[in-house]
């Protein structure tokens, strides 16, 4: 939770047209996460990146592309998009609540030195690979742009797409608040495939594991040998899982789902990946929208992403059935 000094600057920005709360990482930000970086030793160090007007243009966008009824979630609840470099992942949501804890809206950041050098395909490849050591048989090939979309702003409008899902169920009730204690109730979400152990854990539903899963990190330091991404990769298919990454706990298990379900579903975009053996594809991963797998989540993401009567009648409503 970041707290801010000033709640009537941020929630100033926050009137502004929505891809137009775009700034540097405020003090305030840096403070949090530095001491978060420092609490997982990771060596990264935060440092604000002052918006370029090819930057503001490029995540303006990748905004501006995303489907009104999206954009239409996200509005109410999204106070600016935070731009740095050393955050320690590509991308990170949080609340900001004033001194006495009330909640304001939600921040994303933005680490512009990993997207960088980047277009869409090779941001999107070089994430998928991260839990792996390079030095293996086997690598990953993800594709999410034609040709002609293959830009760095195309990576910034899937990122942005992750982040927002956090920026939803922040703002939602169909998960728990991941900045209190898990209270015993029902989530729309969660109860897809997550339970809660005794001591607050998230643990997957016996049918929605699979081997290696908890042992992905992708932003730690802990990489499983390259030959692992084949095991990891087979299980994965046959989960309730959109991802390796969506598989490690229910807020990126959704995140990654509103991603890929708005990119593919909603933008008729490409969603490719596949297993490199040698640099030569042996093998494509199942598209999880046109698997039985993904039929409760698929129901789930159509419930909130078609029903844009109801979100325009109140501003930051959902359907009552996610709101569990």
């Amino acid at each position: 939770m970041i707290i801010a000094p000033d709640p009537q600057a941020w929630k100033a920005r926050q009137r502004l047209p929505l891809h137009e709360r775009i700034l540097a990482l405020p003090p305030e930000v840096c403070d949090l996460v530095r001491q978060v970086n420092l609490a997982s030793n990771l060596d990264a160090l935060p440092v604000p990146v002052a918006p370029t007007p090819a930057l503001r243009r490029e995540l303006g966008d990748a905004i501006a592309g995303m489907p009104a009824v999206v954009r239409g979630l996200v509005d109410p609840l999204l106070l600016g998009v935070c731009l740095g470099h050393g955050l320690g992942s590509s991308g990170i949501t949080d609340i900001v609540a004033d001194a006495e804890g009330r909640i304001l809206g939600c921040v994303v950041l933005l680490d512009i030195g990993m997207l960088g050098p980047h277009g869409a395909n090779s941001w999107a490849s070089w994430k998928e690979n991260l839990p792996f050591l390079p030095d293996g048989d086997f690598t990953l090939s993800a594709t999410i742009a034609t040709p002609a979309q293959d830009t760095r702003s195309g990576a910034m409008q899937y990122l942005l797409l992750h982040e927002f899902g956090h920026v939803l169920s922040a703002g939602y009730s169909f998960l728990p608040a991941w900045w209190a204690p898990v209270p015993d109730q029902a989530f729309a979400w969660l109860d897809l495939s997550w339970g809660v152990d005794a001591d607050g854990r998230f643990l997957p539903l016996s049918g929605s594991d699979f081997e290696l899963r908890g042992m992905v990190d992708f932003y730690g330091k802990h990489k499983l040998d390259g030959d692992a991404l084949v095991t990891a990769c087979a299980g994965l298919e046959q989960s309730d899982f959109s991802s390796l990454y969506g598989a490690t706990n229910p807020y990126d298990d959704f995140a990654e789902c509103f991603a890929s379900y708005v990119h593919g579903e909603l933008l008729g975009k490409p969603q490719v990946l596949e297993v490199l053996a040698g640099g030569q594809a042996v093998a494509q991963l199942e598209h999880f929208w046109r698997s039985p797998r993904s039929l409760a989540k698929r129901r789930f993401m159509e419930l909130l992403l078609d029903v844009e009567a109801e979100l325009t009648s109140e501003a930051g409503s959902v359907p009552e059935a996610l709101a569990a």
